[in-house]
Formats: C-alpha cells, sequence, structure tokens
C-alpha cells in the first residue's frame, strides 16, 4: 500500500529557517541529493536563503512574542513505492499531487502566507518543501490555529488525504496510530513483548457478532491490519533497497569513473605546471642575457662618445696650429711675395 505522507515542523527563529532553507536550496552541501538532478528541481517565492528570511520578515508583524513559531516548513510526499522511479504509477510530479497540495496549503494558510515552495527532484523520493507563515485571517501570527493539539492535527491529516492523497490512488495512515511511517511494525512488536497485545475475551466476540465493536476488538483490528501493511509493504522494502543497491552501485561506478578522469587531469596539470616552471626558467636566463647585452651596449656607447670627444678636441688643435702661418698674400696685385 501507498500513502500519502504530510509532516510538520515549527521554526521558532531566523536562524531555524536559514539552517533549514539552505538545505531546501542546495546551498551547503547534500549527500542524499544527486546534483546531476539538482537542476530539475521546482519551486515558487525565494530562490534563496537569504531572499527567504527576507520576505519572512516582511510578512511577520511588527511585534513578536517570546517564542513565538515564526514559519512553518511542511514537507509533503508519498511512499517511495508510488513514484514510477520505484515501480509506481505517479510520475516525479505525482501526476499533479504536489499540485494539489500547493492548493490545499494556500487555501488552508492564504496564498500571501505561502512564501515559498520546492519540489525536490534530486533526491530518491520527490517530496514538497513549504515555508508558510502561521498568520491568521485576523492578523495574528499564532501557529496553535493551525497545529494546535492531537485533534486539530488529525483533522488536518484527513483532509490533506481526501483532498489530496485519494484522488491520486494514496492511502491515508492509521488514525490514532503512536506510531509513525515504517515504526509501526517495531511499535506493535513492543507492545506484544510488554503484554500490551489485546486479548479478546468471549463478550468482544459476541459484541461483533452483534455489530459492536469493543475497545479491545477495535484495538485487535489496528494490530491486525497493521501486521497486514507491513506483511504488504515488506516486498516492496526490499524491492526498494534493492532499487536503491542498483543505484548506488551505478553511482559508485560514475565516481569511480569521474575519479579516474580527475587523476588524468591531475597528471596533465602537472606536466603543465613543470612546462609552465621550465619556461620560467628560460624566460629568466633570456632576462639576464638580454641585460648583460644591455649592459655591453651602454659601454660600448660609452666608450663611442669619450673616442668622439677625443677625436674633436685632436681636430681643434690642429686647426688652431694650422691657422697663423698657413696661407699665401698677394702684393699690390703684381705677383706673389
Amino acid at each position: 500500500m501507498t500513502y500519502a505522507i504530510l509532516r510538520t515542523k515549527k521554526l521558532k527563529s531566523f536562524g531555524a529557517v536559514a539552517r533549514s532553507a539552505r538545505h531546501t536550496f542546495r546551498e551547503q552541501p547534500t549527500p542524499n541529493a544527486d546534483p546531476e538532478l539538482t537542476r530539475f528541481n521546482k519551486g515558487t517565492g525565494a530562490k534563496s536563503t537569504s531572499k527567504l528570511v527576507e520576505a519572512l520578515k516582511k510578512g511577520l508583524p511588527d511585534k513578536l512574542r517570546a517564542q513565538s513559531v515564526l514559519c512553518i516548513e511542511y514537507m509533503i510526499t508519498a511512499s517511495p513505492e508510488a513514484f514510477q522511479r520505484h515501480g509506481g504509477a505517479l510520475n516525479d510530479m505525482g501526476n499533479g499531487y504536489f499540485n494539489d497540495a500547493l492548493k490545499w496549503l494556500r487555501e488552508r494558510h492564504g496564498q500571501e502566507n505561502v512564501i515559498t515552495t520546492a519540489v525536490h527532484l534530486d533526491e530518491r523520493t520527490p517530496h514538497l518543501v513549504a515555508y508558510v507563515i502561521p498568520r491568521t485571517k485576523d492578523g495574528r501570527l499564532s501557529c496553535r490555529d493551525f497545529l494546535g493539539g492531537p485533534a486539530m492535527m488529525k483533522a488536518m491529516q484527513t483532509n490533506f488525504y481526501e483532498t489530496c492523497g485519494k484522488p491520486h490512488g494514496l492511502e491515508r495512515g492509521i488514525e490514532g496510530s503512536k506510531a509513525e511511517h515504517q515504526k509501526l511494525k517495531q511499535f506493535y512488536g513492543a507492545l506484544v513483548i510488554s503484554g500490551e497485545a489485546p486479548k479478546l475475551e468471549a463478550r468482544d466476540y459476541a459484541a461483533a457478532a452483534l455489530g459492536i465493536k469493543t475497545v479491545a476488538w477495535r484495538k485487535a483490528e489496528v494490530v491486525a491490519r497493521t501486521n497486514s501493511q507491513a506483511a504488504a509493504v515488506a516486498p516492496m522494502m526490499k524491492k526498494a533497497q534493492a532499487s536503491r543497491g542498483r543505484a548506488l552501485n551505478k553511482k559508485a561506478q560514475q565516481l569511480s569513473e569521474r575519479l579516474q578522469v580527475f587523476e588524468h587531469k591531475r597528471i596533465l596539470l602537472k606536466q603543465a605546471e613543470e612546462e609552465l616552471e621550465t619556461r620560467a626558467r628560460a624566460l629568466v636566463e633570456r632576462e639576464r642575457e638580454v641585460s648583460a647585452a644591455e649592459r655591453k651596449i651602454a659601454a660600448l656607447e660609452a666608450e663611442r662618445d669619450t673616442l668622439g670627444r677625443r677625436l674633436e678636441m685632436i681636430e681643434e688643435k690642429s686647426a688652431s696650429r694650422k691657422a697663423p702661418g698657413g696661407g699665401r698674400k698677394y702684393d699690390d696685385g703684381l705677383g706673389y711675395q
């Protein structure tokens, strides 16, 4: 049998909201999520932890009582076996199951108070997470008005099942059961061990024949139904575990292949680093050679300048020696003297 599942969590501080949101928005390592499938997750409202906290602060009253529940976190899903990935009939969006659940939340709390939702498709079982401000129609912040007491919780579970679970072929959990999810079998096992298992007597059978169910008879029905459910679930759980084992083996193989690729890239990177280091050393040596050549050129230029100045000085001295008697004169135009 496959069940509609609705769980709630009270968040009493912005820190608690942020811790939850970091997981929801995959802002921290999430070992149970496949990073290759994260891009298929869907959502409404805020897309990050900071935006969710900002939206929450805007939606809260100005004055808050100490220890007030600031936000209710809803987690809505179904038994793993209900989804096609585990052999069931529902696709990852539950054939509209999550859409109906979102509509149910908005009708229950008011659309403006359902500030953020996210459907996670990257984990083993698809599920919807919703962050809701517990604000009443008259503007009060009151979680008690929505999650106050066992009777209200029971009524909420029943209403959710009738509205969202039943139309999609899901079953409701046993009403009034003290067990949760897969703890049913262990719980009733403990009843037997402690001697609390119901003992039917003649008057219980006689009352049942008249259509009257005694307390012991009803308790016996619950135990019988639970045992029957446990027996029905066991093969599906075994099948789910085998499927999970295959998925884990496939994941391990993929990780091994990625590790090999990473190792190959690491080797190539090391080779590139060594080549770069060799080139760097060659460049340093080349710079040294260029620097030495520049110094030599500078020395030669200085020597050239010195020789030029010396040559100029020699030419000046030579010119000064020739100047006093170096030319011929004419006399009266009659001839040379």
